[in-house]
């Protein structure tokens, strides 16, 4: 890696080009990278001989993290072993910080913590809309967060968002993060998504003042943020109003810096415009809601069903 050293035990840090930080980060010294993509993100080139040695790396500095901060991810191994200590599930940290075993070594534990605090006996199982009480499946069921139907044209899931269901709603932030997770989650199953991450979709048209829960997007972005194993590709954004450049700031304050970044605005468009400018990252108007000028449209029954079918 542009001249880096190799350390006796294999590890080599990663360089200040390959993180802005200029942090050193512990990583294979079998890693290689494909070109940077349409969303200007760098995908690991996997093979079995830098996955096994991440892996490796990865066990190694979860044993360097203080108790306190592993105390979450020793009570996983004790209880559900075949999840935590599993290479499936570690992988979706190591793909996640671009396996970088350290950082995925810190994430893993503050997960475990997480899911531990949100689910309590239920996070030693397989989460999924089993893990949700009764009333959590009721603020579920408002379809705050969609996990659309199959992958884009880049193979990452697709997620809608549409705030303006929250309006008349009952619901605690708690359930709706848990809600939350559950929609990550499986979105996570599809491994193309672990490796090159997801995008959001966000419906803004007509939304109002009263529409912007700010205690839910903190809650919902510090459940994610550093926590949970999804990289962020982009947040797409739709038809923002006026109140949204005027609560720009404060939203931005909550998403942090490296997801604002990611935000890609398309106000005042007509449908046909939005949908020419979704192609390009790989998005067709087929897969679209209604609302977006596409074919898919929910009813309550259709979007219980399609979480009933995710659950499975």
């Amino acid at each position: 890696m542009n001249g880096t050293q190799v350390a006796p035990d294999d590890l080599v840090s990663s360089s200040k080009a390959a993180d802005p930080s200029n942090q050193h980060h512990i990583c294979s010294r079998f890693l290689k990278k494909k070109p940077p993509d349409i969303y200007g993100q760098k995908h690991v080139i996997e093979s079995s001989k830098s996955v096994n040695d991440s892996l490796r790396l990865l066990d190694k500095e979860i044993k360097k993290l203080p108790d306190d901060i592993r105390l979450g991810l020793d009570e996983a191994m004790i209880y559900c072993p075949e999840i935590a200590a599993s290479k499936e599930h570690r992988l979706l940290f190591l793909r996640c910080e671009q396996f970088n075993a350290d950082m995925a070594a810190l994430r893993l534990a503050k997960y475990w913590n997480k899911r531990i605090e949100l689910f309590q006996g239920a996070a030693f199982r397989p989460l999924s809309i089993e893990s949700l009480s009764m009333e959590e499946r009721k603020e579920m069921s408002i379809g705050f967060l969609r996990l659309l139907p199959a992958t884009d044209g880049t193979g990452r899931c697709n997620i809608y968002v549409n705030p303006l269901l929250l309006e008349g709603k009952e619901y605690n932030n708690d359930g709706m993060v848990k809600a939350a997770w559950v929609v990550l989650h499986k979105a996570l199953e599809t491994e193309s998504s672990q490796q090159k991450g997801v995008v959001f979709l966000v419906y803004l048209r007509g939304a109002l003042l009263r529409h912007f829960d700010r205690k839910l997007v903190q809650h919902l972005a510090n459940s994610i943020r550093g926590i949970l194993p999804v990289r962020v590709s982009a947040i797409h954004m739709f038809h923002a109003p006026y109140l949204f450049e005027v609560l720009f700031d404060v939203i931005a304050l909550l998403l942090g810096e490296r997801l604002t970044k990611r935000m890609k605005m398309h106000s005042d468009e007509e449908d046909a415009v939005i949908h020419d400018n979704l192609s390009d990252f790989g998005i067709s108007s087929s897969r679209l809601p209604r609302e977006l000028g596409g074919g898919i449209e929910f009813s309550d029954g259709q979007w219980k069903e399609h979480e009933e079918n995710a659950s499975k």
